[in-house]
Formats: structure tokens, C-alpha cells, sequence
């Protein structure tokens, strides 16, 4: 039943502009079901969720726990969201959770915003 909820869960919600601290997160069902655990990655960033990574993390956890998922942080960084540019770029690494995979947090972004050019680094903070 919760491995369907998994569809529900949007894979990237950030900021409509602006530079603003991101975390990658593995969402998953809340009861075990053996070996082949069906998960989804999702990338959440910017204010509407807090100013730091553990806050962005916390609030994303919350509405995944009323769906009866969790998951589990697999690092942050930075995301730069030019609108006008149709830009993203994606670097740095959260204190607290170490760096994300920024590879894998671009391939999420590319699905949302096809029509951008999306760059990643792992310079910077």
C-alpha cells in the first residue's frame, strides 16, 4: 500500500529562483518488505522549507510520515535557480549531511526543467 504512495511524492520541489541550500533525499515505504525495497529519489532546496539543511530535511520528513514514508538524507549542497537564464546550477555540501551525489541530483532536476541548462560542481560551499 505505501509503495504506491511513493508515486504521489513529487521528485524535486524547490525554489522558483534564487540561491538556496538543497537536500537529496531516498524515500522509501515505511514498513520493510524484504530484499527489494522499492525507494525514490527527491530533491528539496530553498526557504519555504527552512534556512538550513537539517530544516529542509525535517520538514520534508514530516510530510513523507503522514504518508507512511520514510526515508533517509543522503547529503546536501547549493542549487542557484536562474529563471531568466533558464540556469541551475548545483554545488556545495550540507555540514551536517555531507555532500550529495550532485550527479544524481541534476539527473532528477533534468526531468523537471528540460528546457534548462543544468551544471553541477563540487566547489564551493
Amino acid at each position: 500500500m505505501c509503495a504506491e504512495k511513493l508515486n504521489d511524492v513529487p521528485e524535486v520541489e524547490i525554489e522558483d529562483s534564487g540561491t538556496f541550500k538543497y537536500v537529496l533525499i531516498k524515500v522509501y515505504p515505511g514498513e520493510p518488505s524484504g530484499d527489494h525495497e522499492p525507494s525514490k529519489l527527491i530533491v528539496r532546496g530553498g526557504q519555504k522549507f527552512g534556512p538550513y539543511h537539517g530544516d529542509i530535511y525535517d520538514a520534508t520528513l514530516a510530510n513523507l510520515q503522514k504518508l507512511g514514508l520514510d526515508s533517509e538524507c543522503l547529503g546536501g549542497g547549493r542549487i542557484r535557480h536562474e529563471p531568466e537564464k533558464k540556469e541551475l546550477n548545483v554545488y556545495g555540501y550540507s555540514q551536517g549531511f555531507g555532500k550529495a551525489d550532485h550527479q544524481l541530483t541534476v539527473s532528477l532536476l533534468k526531468k523537471k526543467y528540460s528546457n534548462y541548462a543544468i551544471n553541477w560542481s563540487d566547489e564551493g560551499y
